[in-house]
């Protein structure tokens, strides 16, 4: 069931962004992903947005996992996608996609705290 909303929540993800990417030769625009009701909040530098309802999901720990569009807060150009698990869930599993540990980064604790009980992994080149 876990697999099956993940993988639904990247669908709607994916779909949106294609609509996006269509409308503008840059690729997709994080301000018409809050237009269409995403939640795109800036953290640590970068716009992350989550599908409608989702940050609230996280923000109450009701969400096993979520992916975030990452957008840059220069240009708005699209970075990449940011995974989150919730820590009662989380395995130790690497991260190979997040330079420069290769792991996964807790949300909760030393200079990387926002006070979410996840992990995150970055399938950009982050500065984690």
């Amino acid at each position: 069931m876990r697999r099956l909303i993940s993988i639904s929540v990247l669908a709607a993800a994916v779909a949106v962004v294609a609509g996006a990417t269509w409308a503008s030769a840059k690729g997709p625009d994080w301000t018409q992903l809050d237009e269409q009701g995403w939640d795109c909040p800036v953290v640590f530098g970068a716009v992350h947005c989550a599908p409608p309802g989702g940050l609230a999901r996280v923000g109450s720990g009701e969400a096993e996992t979520m992916t975030f569009l990452v957008f840059s807060t220069s240009d708005g150009s699209f970075r990449g996608t940011e995974h989150i698990v919730r820590a009662d869930i989380f395995n130790g599993q690497p991260c190979p996609t997040d330079p420069p540990s290769r792991q996964y980064t807790y949300l909760n604790a030393g200079p990387h705290d926002i006070g979410l009980d996840y992990y995150a992994c970055h399938r950009y080149d982050s500065s984690f």
